[in-house]
């Protein structure tokens, strides 16, 4: 065979194997486009490029943007928020006249972050005098726009988008599923608005995000008029988990989008079954429009289609020579934004006071081990490596002062015998929410901490906020404390 031959046929299997399910999700299956927990989302399209967010909840920097071509491959690009403000809920992303808004709730308020380009700079939080939950913008033809909150109200919008000019008004009521079905909550949250063919679309969430199996739906309105009134559509709900034997639960939360091929999609989250703890992953699938101008799903919406996972997010190894984060990271903690130091080889937590701070990373998957090579701390310093949940649920190795510690949930519990000089290198590993966690002194031999963690239960079904498990670098205590590396590896043990 000559040697032409051999390169067209390597670089036709080289292309086979990279640009499987590359195209749009068209074909009638569930894509699961980002695994761990990636909430809320909400999407936007700008000629041949989607940009999404998610809930960013308590951490900073918060609200990072993806960036895809094809709604399959997803890439971080940047965080549209650098400021705490709260706990970010379930934000609206949108693009009207040239400029992308980020309007979202943060801790019982509003507010609106814009840009020029997705990629930033984004502008300081401006706060909206507007009450509720999960904003959903429209604008009419004529530039007219809207706020729609939670509940079915909606107020009037400035121009510029930027200003709220009157007062919450009462509009839609949502849709009566059954009285006998297995929900959390009636809860008509998520508004999200589209205009197409002379009616405006309002897609939203119904049933409450978690909850029983069956909980959560994604529910179809339309009207003539921004303000209603709104119709039910007869293909309620257009997505929904109708057994706890489906793979994803409480599905939920959806937007409308299409692509410049005119195919239109339904972007929504879900829990993966037997993974709660992890969290929500953002899933797409094809909808279509029918004669009489409703949407529905492509497939039978109670049979369960074949389910493709994308592994979009990915966690690098680093060892903290850049004076800027990556982008996988996020911190929490207060004023954790301007008492850390990053660059020349390490990540450095000053702490004015006792609270504790962390750095924190989203797996994409539910099994995986992480390390971290302890830097210089001051005595009085807590720093460890944790499974966290939250800063009261949590399961960590940590060195404080001379002593080596475990920390579960409220409790703490001095390992005796190892001192903390004898500890430079910690490890987790997390596998079908089992926790083990080991030490060493030179990142080769490791010794087993005698207890293993059962992580099962850490869900918000059982412990509330809405949170989930992840790799967490933490810092309790008055003073410094530096990490020098952090390595991951998904699905399996560093080597």
């Amino acid at each position: 065979m000559k040697l032409p031959h051999v390169l067209l046929i390597v670089v036709l299997l080289w292309t086979s194997l990279h640009t499987v399910n590359a195209g749009p999700p068209n074909d009638g299956k569930l894509h699961v486009i980002l695994g761990g927990d990636h909430a809320d989302p909400t999407i936007v399209r700008d000629g041949g490029d989607f940009y999404m967010t998610h809930s960013s909840y308590r951490k900073v920097p918060g609200l990072k943007i993806w960036h895809s071509t094809n709604l399959v491959d997803w890439q971080p690009i940047a965080y549209a928020l650098n400021k705490d403000v709260g706990t970010v809920w379930a934000p609206d992303l949108i693009k009207q006249d040239g400029l992308f808004y980020l309007y979202f709730p943060s801790s019982g308020k509003n507010y609106v972050v814009t840009a020029k380009d997705p990629r930033g700079p984004w502008s300081e939080p401006r706060l909206l005098d507007i009450p509720g939950i999960d904003p959903g913008h429209v604008a009419t033809p004529t530039g007219d726009r809207f706020l729609y909150m939670h509940s079915g109200r909606v107020a009037p919008l400035s121009k510029d988008g930027l200003t709220v000019t009157g007062e919450l008004q009462q509009k839609h009521v949502g849709w009566e599923y059954p009285a006998d079905w297995d929900v959390e909550c009636f809860c008509l949250e998520s508004p999200k608005l589209t205009f197409r063919d002379g009616y405006y679309y309002m897609t939203a969430a119904q049933g409450g995000t978690a909850g029983p199996a069956t909980s959560h739906m994604v529910t179809s309105a339309r009207s003539r008029s921004p303000l209603g009134p709104w119709e039910n559509s007869p293909h309620n709900p257009i997505v929904h988990t109708w057994s706890r034997s489906e793979s994803y639960w409480s599905k939920g939360h959806g937007t409308i989008i299409d692509d410049a091929d005119g195919n239109w999609y339904v972007v929504y989250h879900a829990y993966k079954k037997g993974a709660l703890p992890h969290g929500r992953h953002t899933l797409v699938e094809a909808i279509e429009w029918t004669d009489d101008g409703w949407f529905k799903t492509t497939r039978d919406p109670k049979s369960e289609p074949e389910v493709i996972v994308h592994p979009n997010e990915s966690i690098v190894e680093d060892d903290f020579e850049s004076p800027q984060l990556k982008i996988q990271w996020q911190m929490t903690g207060a004023s954790v934004l301007e008492t850390h130091r990053v660059g020349g080889g390490e990540f450095q937590f000053n702490n004015p006071d006792d609270r504790m701070r962390t750095l924190q990373c989203n797996p994409p998957g539910k099994d995986y081990t992480v390390e971290i090579e302890l830097g210089d701390h001051d005595p009085g310093v807590e720093l460890g490596l944790a499974i966290w949940y939250s800063e009261q649920r949590l399961a960590s190795l940590a060195v404080h002062g001379e002593r080596l510690m475990m920390r579960f949930s409220d409790r703490t519990q001095t390992i005796r015998g190892v001192a903390a000089s004898d500890v430079r290198y910690l490890r987790a590993e997390l596998s079908k929410q089992s926790l083990n966690l080991y030490y060493s002194q030179d990142g080769e031999t490791w010794t087993k901490n005698e207890r293993t963690y059962e992580l099962s239960g850490y869900d918000h079904n059982v412990l509330g906020n809405f949170s989930y498990l992840r790799p967490a670098i933490y810092a309790a205590g008055t003073g410094r404390a530096a990490i020098k590396s952090f390595k991951f590896k998904r699905d399996g043990a560093i080597h």
